[in-house]
């Protein structure tokens, strides 16, 4: 996610985060298919201590609960842009990984007025950040539940806790959510941390004639004198920072990408012609990218282009999100190359395969990064050679393995880690390296991933002990300074 882009004059590339960096290259491979059928998801953070609150990520410990796995998020809401107001509800189904009485989930922001458990009335106490719930019977170690939340919220979407626009954003033509790293949880009371992924159904009304996007494929839309109501379904795991909700004057614009992968784009309907450049352009950029990481791994992609500030760019599962302001501006250029090849990128790795901490942020940015220097090389924009130089000569010092808070979208999340992964193949050769990338897609494609297990896939794709070969780019806090 992200809002104002930075370009960096040597490096070639711009933030998809405020203040991040993206990416490009190539040499061909094609890929054999491969089953992006989701295995089970091992990888959740160990629960540390007892606290209840956190998941025991280092850079958000109150974040996500231990405790439980959601399975299924049913969303209902009804935005009044009049009022800039939302009354919902969600229901989860979840399966609880420990002996509880209680169920925390993230909420601020949210005014909850009820909750049931199994469609019994539950008793629950609110407090910033943190919305739990007492239920009406103790729950065993892998018992199944279904929670509802019934909550109103007055949106009010700004600086989130890194720094860079979070929440749920209204404009004068509707309204667009930022949930990037932990906005979601402003708006919806949810498990707000990307170790737990789930499924999504969105059943959102608004007023006539006003039409509602979110994540997935349309189900459902439904007209009556009061309003609009439009479900969309997301059949893929999706952590919840990846959450998109657009309401506004949309035209939903249905297309077919390469080996018919359905593309379904949702543009502010006066733009939907001076678009078009721009759905052809995607529709290379899959075919492209597929050489490299293997198939397009979720059902369907597309771009949803928004009335709001320009710099925004953000990986929202399915249909990246992008301002107006950025790409509606005639023929493709430069920055529209890089925007949309560094945010499709992303539905590999990110979204088909999220990070299970936030510390691992180097696996969705810097990757990212490098799908981007290769596709911007393909469209002749320069080398991923001299991108990959330039990054190096200009890191800043500092672990790409390793942000604060602070720095979570800074360079060494984007060019910095990009730098290593060149360096990776430069030192395992392309037929390895590219064939590690399409494995890990494919084999994990579906959960959320650490760190410790790219390195280990790429000592096994490799056959090599790169040990050393991590401590010295990855975690050191000044890498070399040439290249293998």
């Amino acid at each position: 996610m992200t809002i104002g882009v930075v370009v960096l004059a040597l490096s070639s590339m711009a933030a998809c985060h405020s203040g991040g960096v993206r990416a490009i290259k190539a040499d061909t491979a094609p890929s054999a298919p491969v089953d992006t059928t989701a295995p089970p998801d091992d990888s959740r953070p160990p629960v540390t201590g007892s606290d209840p609150l956190g998941v025991g990520d280092e850079l958000f410990p109150e974040l996500g609960s231990p405790s439980v796995d959601v399975v299924h998020y049913d969303i209902d809401l009804a935005y009044d842009a009049t009022s800039d107001r939302v009354e919902g509800a969600v229901t989860l189904r979840l399966t609880v990984t420990d002996d509880i009485e209680l169920v925390h989930l993230d909420s601020d922001g949210p005014d909850v007025q009820a909750v049931t458990v199994d469609g019994v009335d539950a008793s629950f106490e609110t407090e910033p950040g943190n919305l739990a719930i007492e239920l009406p019977e103790p729950l065993a170690d892998g018992a199944d539940a279904t929670v509802r939340v019934e909550y109103t919220v007055d949106p009010r979407g700004g600086a989130g806790s890194v720094g860079l626009p979070s929440g749920w954003f209204n404009t004068p033509g509707g309204s667009y959510t930022l949930n990037e790293p932990d906005g979601a949880h402003s708006w919806l009371p949810c498990n707000d941390h990307p170790s737990d992924k789930a499924t999504y159904t969105f059943r959102i009304t608004v007023a006539p004639g006003v039409t509602a996007v979110a994540n997935g494929g349309l189900q459902d839309h439904t007209t009556s004198p009061t309003g609009e109501t439009w479900v969309w379904q997301e059949d893929r795991p999706m952590a919840t920072y990846l959450i998109q909700v657009l309401t506004g004057d949309y035209e939903v614009v249905d297309g077919v990408g390469p080996h018919g992968l359905p593309l379904v784009h949702a543009v502010l309907r006066t733009d939907v012609a001076m678009a078009q450049p721009l759905f052809d352009l995607t529709v290379e950029q899959i075919d492209f990218l597929e050489q490299w990481f293997g198939p397009y791994p979720l059902d369907r992609y597309g771009l949803a282009i928004t009335d709001s500030a320009s710099g925004l760019a953000m990986e929202t599962q399915e249909r990246s999100l992008f301002s107006r302001d950025d790409l509606v501006v005639g023929a493709p250029d430069f920055m529209v190359h890089l925007l949309l090849s560094h945010e499709l990128t992303h539905q590999w790795f990110g979204n088909a395969v999220t990070p299970a901490r936030w510390t691992d942020i180097w696996l969705n940015e810097s990757f990212a990064t490098y799908g981007q220097w290769m596709w911007m090389e393909h469209a002749g924009f320069g080398s991923v050679a001299s991108a990959a130089a330039d990054a190096l000569r200009y890191r800043l010092p500092g672990s790409s393995a390793s942000p604060t808070v602070d720095d979570l979208f800074g360079v060494n999340s984007y060019d910095g880690g990009a730098v290593v992964l060149h360096a990776l193949r430069r030192t395992i050769g392309d037929d390895d390296f590219f064939s590690l990338l399409r494995r890990w897609v494919a084999e994990h494609n579906g959960t959320s991933r650490t760190t410790d297990d790219f390195i280990d896939m790429a000592n096994d794709e490799s056959g090599e002990d790169l040990t050393k070969f991590f401590d010295t780019w990855l975690f050191a806090q000044r890498p070399p300074s040439r290249f293998p």
